[in-house]
């Protein structure tokens, strides 16, 4: 009985190396997707946090008006600094806020190239309000998860009104 016992047991001392290694690539691609998933979330906290700041900045009073476009992309630019969005730029396109989502053949105004961001800023649909949207660009790192979802617009808008 014992012998028998003893030739189960050294059948079996490879096994654990078996499970191992077809368990360890399944686990890293989930830790590398919650990381992906993890920077979506930051990236899309930043974007709203620059949109809302940037209309609250937009809608205060300055010397009799409001601040210029201009005014506004510089603050807000200084503000990415701080939230790993350093690569903004404001884009022109028609309308100012770009649509939700992004898609279709009209969307290619609105659609930065990866790792970086637009910003839109919207005084004309009504004059009682401002409206700034910032539209950044997310590719996963994971090659693996890459393959399932390719580029994601991220767009944040944030709308106020203006105090002057």
């Amino acid at each position: 009985m014992l012998r028998t016992l003893r030739r189960l047991t050294e059948h079996r001392a490879g096994q654990a190396l078996v499970e191992f290694a077809v368990v360890i690539p399944v686990f890293f691609l989930l830790m590398m997707a919650i990381l992906d998933l993890g920077r979506v979330g930051l990236y899309f906290v930043a974007a709203s946090d620059l949109a809302r700041s940037g209309a609250r900045y937009a809608a205060n009073y300055n010397n009799g008006g409001g601040f210029t476009d201009a005014q506004v992309v510089a603050y807000i630019k200084q503000q990415a600094n701080g939230l790993t969005m350093a690569n903004l730029t404001q884009a022109s396109c028609a309308p100012a806020t770009p649509p939700n989502p992004i898609s279709g053949a009209t969307a290619a105004c609105y659609k930065p190239p990866v790792g970086s961001s637009y910003i839109f800023i919207d005084r004309t649909t009504s004059a009682a309000y401002v409206t700034v949207s910032i539209v950044y660009t997310f590719e996963p790192t994971t090659p693996m998860v890459r393959a399932f979802f390719q580029t994601y617009y991220l767009e944040a808008s944030a709308t106020m009104q203006p105090e002057y």
